[in-house]
């Protein structure tokens, strides 16, 4: 992503469609935007470089949503998208500043302790209105770490790694 204020198109990745949702063609996908109108009847996301339009959206817990697209009329059409990522494209967006990064950057980091200890991928961040919560899975299950900088030591996208310190009874 450039983060060099050019005005060239970036697409960001804002959903990944995880399965079919009943007979109309619903797919049931996981947001990872937090823009408050991203999913809303009349958007427009993109597989790909083809659009597809928003037909209707009803929210579900954990960052799930249903939503239908006028593309998409049948579970068997439905079938096809799951597992591709939806994206938008827009002009880059406004730079961060040190440290911080939009919730698309960090998903899928390999998340290693400062010893070196491999915990698993960053596979999905709650809001919890004072910090964010990483969950990372990995071969000892999932871990919750608090997105504090006591805990987040070092993010090098470049390399798809983070770095985290474990406080006391974070295991």
């Amino acid at each position: 992503m450039a983060q060099d204020g050019s005005s060239h198109s970036t697409p960001i990745v804002v959903a990944s469609i995880l399965g079919v949702h009943g007979v109309a063609g619903q797919v049931r996908v996981r947001a990872q935007s937090d823009v408050p109108d991203r999913f809303d009847v009349g958007q427009v996301l993109y597989l790909g470089d083809t659009p597809y339009h928003i037909e209707s959206s009803d929210p579900l817990p954990r960052n799930l949503i249903l939503i239908k697209f006028r593309e998409v009329g049948t579970p068997e059409e439905a079938r096809l998208l799951q597992g591709l990522t939806l994206t938008i494209n827009q002009p880059s967006p406004v730079p961060l500043t040190e440290g911080e990064y939009f919730h698309y950057q960090l998903m899928g980091l390999r998340v290693q302790t400062e010893d070196g200890e491999d915990l698993g991928t960053l596979t999905e961040i709650l809001e919890t209105g004072s910090n964010d919560v990483y969950i990372v899975t990995g071969p000892g299950g999932s871990i919750l770490l608090p997105a504090l900088s006591q805990v987040v030591l070092a993010v090098d996208l470049a390399q798809g790694l983070m770095v985290v310190h474990l406080l006391e009874g974070l295991r």
